[in-house]
């Protein structure tokens, strides 16, 4: 899952949205500095990458990778899983795709201060992320910017050429995958 399958998860279990992204950019256990919003939902978005991880749907999807190719399969799909969602929006939500980015992006925003980052999103910028992962332009430019922060990102540029083809699987599968995300989202509880 990538931003906009979290931000989806985290907005349908009443957890803060902001959250939901810093579980990328936070590390380690001590959470303490943040209000309990957004440390639970950071734990949240640990826990539903750990269940994605696991869930058979998505070890499914990385068998279907060559088996060179397959160590970046993990990575692949959790942005090609931001594109089936966005591609089916209307399936999972009655708010545009267009207003729930901006309402994303502007919560996100609002807690810019928050990420320990050198360039802190804006709600321009990251609003335009999250649309962006509707068009193979984004899923390309996306699968790329990820490429580059690795040491050789050339097997990784490799390994996504021709995510296209995943694509309808992935769609038939990412309900099933969602609904079984957002049980445990419902039922997560941060430790006391």
């Amino acid at each position: 899952m990538n931003f906009l399958a979290h931000l989806y998860i985290a907005d349908r279990c009443g957890a803060d949205l902001a959250g939901s992204v810093l579980g990328d950019f936070v590390r380690g256990p001590d959470l303490s500095r943040f209000p309990d919003a957004v440390a639970h939902s950071i734990r949240l978005h640990r826990r539903i990458d750990t269940v994605t991880d696991q869930h058979e749907r998505v070890l499914g999807a990385i068998g279907r990778f060559p088996v060179g190719p397959r160590r970046y399969a993990p990575v692949i799909l959790d942005v090609l899983m931001d594109h089936a969602l966005a591609l089916d929006w209307g399936q999972y939500s009655d708010e545009t795709l267009s207003a729930f980015c901006r309402r994303g992006a502007r919560a996100v925003a609002d807690a810019a201060n928050w990420f320990d980052s050198p360039r802190r999103p804006t709600r321009t910028g990251f609003q335009a992320l999250l649309r962006s992962y509707s068009t193979q332009a984004g899923i390309d430019f996306a699968l790329y910017r990820i490429a580059r922060r690795l040491k050789r990102p050339e097997p990784m540029i490799e390994a996504s050429r021709d995510w296209q083809v995943h694509i309808p699987s992935l769609r038939r599968e990412l309900p099933v995958l969602m609904q079984d995300l957002l049980t445990t989202a419902r039922e997560f509880r941060s430790p006391a």
